[in-house]
């Protein structure tokens, strides 16, 4: 693990490569993709190597869900009809996709046209279940983020985690604590943050993981360094764990892929001129140890790129698999959806040019009945 990096050394954002990607479209075992339009959520239909399917459905956190998704499989297949746009919820026009989770997605559900009044929804668009969560009794200002929390492989509850500000500060505000719904409780409860640092959210937009019972998310950690900001679903345990390669040229991304958390960011070798896509496992919790899984040279997988590239700004993380060794990612000006298989080493272009650079979130189907669903 790397130290936190000292406050006088810049972080290296918007190297130049040298290269672009040069991957053909593969028809066996690739993915298909649906074009964007301004209200419409992009999916894209991944074959497991079990008899069950991962999508992974483009959104951004604050588009007006309007239009039902489309669904493909492969090799053209369709496949059962789910409803992302949220149009079995009454009045749904004004309905806003925070977050998703095992399935299940969070939302602000707005009670007018035009006011800014809303109440969360957590719902099921593969079943239609829905459920209206009480307020929270924190004001919007006040909430710096607020993520979904579930594991059907160990309980049928869920969870929503509502950051708060530290709101007499206009920018970057510190997280000061949490408010945390539990659907076994049918309540709210607030506590104050433990973090032995001053946490801040990198990007609301970012990427956050719910595993072994603990929200994951990337934070600035004392203003100076990346770091991991994790809570459990009663605000009893807080940690603020280093991430590998703090000094990394982006500010990393992380992932659930097979029961596991995932990190991966880009680094420079020690001849500070090779830039090389890096992934790391979290291996366990109390030494804070990560374990590098897979290691390859940037060149290799985004190949030729013209001299204006800037990985900061012409790179973007889609999706670590669930259960495969893949990563998915855009690429370029133009937008290239690609896909990395770490273990044959192949690059896939799955799809050309596509309108819009959103960002993006895993959804896996969920089929059970929840009792913690309901109207």
């Amino acid at each position: 693990m790397s130290d936190p990096v000292d406050s006088s050394s810049p972080r290296k954002k918007g190297r130049t490569l040298s290269r672009f990607p040069c991957a053909s479209p593969h028809s066996d075992g690739g993915m298909a993709v649906e074009r964007l339009t301004d209200d419409l959520l992009v999916e894209i239909l991944a074959r497991l190597p079990v008899k069950s399917l991962c999508r992974f459905n483009a959104t951004t956190s604050d588009w007006l869900l309007k239009s039902p998704v489309r669904f493909a499989d492969f090799p053209g297949r369709c496949s059962p009809p789910i409803d992302t746009s949220c149009a079995f919820l009454p009045n749904h026009r004004r309905v806003h996709l925070l977050d998703c989770c095992s399935g299940l997605l969070l939302c602000r559900w707005y009670v007018s046209a035009q006011g800014d009044e809303f109440h969360y929804v957590v719902c099921n668009p593969a079943t239609h279940k829905w459920t209206v969560l009480p307020d929270s009794g924190k004001a919007t200002s006040e909430v710096a983020t607020t993520r979904l929390g579930f594991d059907p492989a160990v309980s049928s509850h869920f969870y929503v985690f509502e950051f708060r500000n530290e709101h007499d500060q206009l920018w970057d505000p510190d997280i000061v604590g949490v408010a945390e719904y539990s659907s076994e409780t049918g309540g709210w409860v607030h506590k104050e943050k433990k973090w032995n640092a001053d946490i801040r959210i990198i990007n609301r937009q970012s990427a956050s993981v719910f595993l072994n019972g603990y929200l994951h998310f990337e934070a600035d950690c004392r203003g100076i360094s990346p770091c991991l900001a994790v809570v459990d679903t009663k605000g009893e345990t807080w940690m603020n764990i280093d991430v590998p390669d703090a000094d990394g040229l982006l500010d990393g991304f992380i992932q659930r892929s097979q029961g596991r958390l995932h990190y991966a960011n880009f680094q420079q070798d020690e001849d500070g001129v090779t830039i090389r896509l890096v992934v790391y496992v979290l291996e366990d919790y109390q030494s804070r140890e990560w374990k590098l899984k897979h290691s390859v040279d940037t060149s290799y997988i985004l190949g030729e790129t013209d001299s204006n590239f800037c990985l900061d700004k012409d790179f973007e993380w889609i999706a670590i698999h669930p259960e495969c060794n893949m990563i998915f990612f855009n690429v370029g000006w133009f937008i290239t959806f690609t896909c990395y298989n770490m273990d044959s080493g192949q690059v896939k272009l799955i799809s050309g040019p596509v309108d819009g650079k959103p960002p993006y979130m895993p959804y896996v189907p969920l089929y059970a009945e929840l009792q913690s669903l309901h109207i």
